[in-house]
């Protein structure tokens, strides 16, 4: 087994980049497309080991790419927590992932601005597996976990 990562470490989001490309690469024209084309902002604060991180979502080419920095025109800013960004990552399965982003988004652990509405059909996109997936695209996320520490 590799070396495990911390997560969100530049060594980390370096290893989850790679992983996507090669991803995207060998399986992207398989890839279906998202539920809905939207741009969204998010901000990670209390990362034990480094400053707070502002990344973006963006479907709005037809792709999901995640990608450092933030977009001057997202359509919905996120804010959360190390640890809950954490457990949403590493959550394995939709009945984990919905188990852990609605309690936080209702007990204030996500921050939402803008239109959650815009938001929604990525959060659900989430809660439902999608056999139009590659598997080796589903094994993404269990390859990117199996090298994660928190």
């Amino acid at each position: 087994m590799s070396a495990r990562l911390l997560f969100l470490s530049d060594e980390w989001i370096a290893k989850a980049t790679e992983l996507r490309e090669e991803v995207e690469l060998r399986y992207g024209d398989r890839l279906p497309e998202p539920p809905a084309k939207v741009a969204v902002n998010i901000t990670i604060t209390g990362i034990p080991h480094r400053n707070d991180l502002s990344g973006h979502i963006d479907t709005t080419a037809g792709s999901f790419a995640i990608m450092e920095g933030t977009l001057d025109a997202a359509d919905v800013s996120i804010t959360t927590d190390y640890i809950t960004a954490a457990e949403l990552f590493t959550s394995q399965g939709p009945e984990a992932f919905m188990g852990t982003m609605m309690p936080a988004i209702f007990g204030g652990r996500i921050l939402v601005e803008g239109n959650l509405n815009e938001l929604m059909p990525l959060i659900q996109q989430q809660a439902i597996q999608t056999q139009d997936v590659p598997r080796e695209a589903q094994e993404l996320a269990a390859r990117i976990i199996a090298f994660t520490e928190v």
